[in-house]
């Protein structure tokens, strides 16, 4: 049987939606070549759902659990998932393009000397051919590519791309506990884990992204907008005027000259929606305005939308959401 190998990213908890995102193109995927849908999982005593993966696609369940995979463990993950491909031999793996999944695949690309093509979009069944299409070019072009037959394929996919299917809660998953690997010689040990700060970490990989546009008004109400980030954890970003005037560093635009983002919740304060701008934000899985022109272009692309002004909208967005947050 043809395998499809997905890694089911989590957070000690819960699994990431990226990973029942890759189930459900690896189902696909599967469902056209007659093969088979396994996630890898790797964790240390960490309570996971694991049914769940069953009810997104996972014929089985690859559990590589061991304390050194409380926190991601290059040396130990790569040794473990090496010695199971060995075994099992899948022809397809799919990795989310997250800062885990990259780092996993690129190191087992270069250990193994496996094919590699990263940050994809989507995944079609040419013949006998599995053709992987990614952007290049700031995503101006698209690229059409093949993985060699040398090993299993892995390509790692951009999250928020694909959608999610809709759960069959009937579905059942066998699950195949598996002892972790590991190699003699350790050149990485983990001590620890130190979250990022959401406010100044990279935007490409933000989930909850503040925007600030001219409309703010001043530097001083930037404070406004770097208030609400905090309280529901999110990233502050701007546009390019408001790096212009130097209320940002350029490392927090979002934009055709700035960062493309996707993240799951997008508020967009005082931005009037310029194309350069909603190019680099538009794929956001949901998208909050506030604005005081009822005819910015930014409400034809919001999801909701909020004609006033943004400093008195956003202290009482805060107050809200601070309130939600101590229940």
């Amino acid at each position: 049987m043809i395998g499809i190998w997905i890694l089911a990213e989590h957070d000690g908890g819960n699994f990431a939606l990226c990973s029942f995102e890759l189930l459900g193109e690896a189902r696909r995927l599967a469902q056209k070549l007659a093969g088979t849908v396994a996630a890898l999982v790797l964790a240390g005593d960490d309570e996971l759902p694991i049914d769940v993966l069953g009810h997104y696609g996972a014929d089985r369940v690859y559990l590589i659990d061991d304390p050194r995979l409380h926190h991601y463990d290059p040396t130990v993950a790569v040794a473990s998932i090496t010695r199971l491909c060995r075994l099992h031999q899948p022809v397809l793996m799919l990795f989310p393009a997250t800062t885990t999944g990259s780092d996993l695949a690129a190191r087992l690309a270069v250990s193994q000397d496996w094919s590699l093509v990263p940050h994809c979009v989507n995944i079609q069944i040419r013949g006998d051919r599995i053709e992987l299409v990614r952007p290049l070019a700031q995503r101006g072009i698209h690229g059409v590519f093949s993985a060699s037959q040398s090993g299993p394929g892995i390509v790692t996919i951009l999250p928020d791309t694909l959608g999610v299917e809709r759960p069959e809660r009937a579905r059942r998953t066998m699950v195949e506990r598996v002892t972790a690997v590991i190699p003699q010689h350790q050149d990485i040990e983990v001590c620890g884990f130190v979250a990022a700060d959401p406010r100044t970490s990279d935007l490409g990989e933000a989930e909850i992204i503040v925007a600030a546009g001219r409309g703010v008004g001043s530097l001083d109400n930037m404070r406004l907008v770097e208030e609400l980030a905090t309280v529901i954890g999110g990233s502050v970003a701007g546009t390019r005027p408001v790096v212009d005037l130097g209320w940002l560093p350029h490392s927090r635009q979002v934009g055709q000259t700035g960062t493309s983002v996707r993240p799951r919740l997008y508020i967009a304060c005082g931005i009037s929606g310029a194309a350069q701008h909603v190019a680099g934000m538009r794929d956001a899985g949901t998208i909050v305005a506030v604005n005081t022109d009822r005819g910015a272009p930014i409400f034809d692309i919001a999801d909701l939308g909020i004609v006033d002004d943004v400093t008195k909208v956003l202290p009482l967005l805060t107050q809200c959401c601070r309130a939600l947050c101590r229940k």
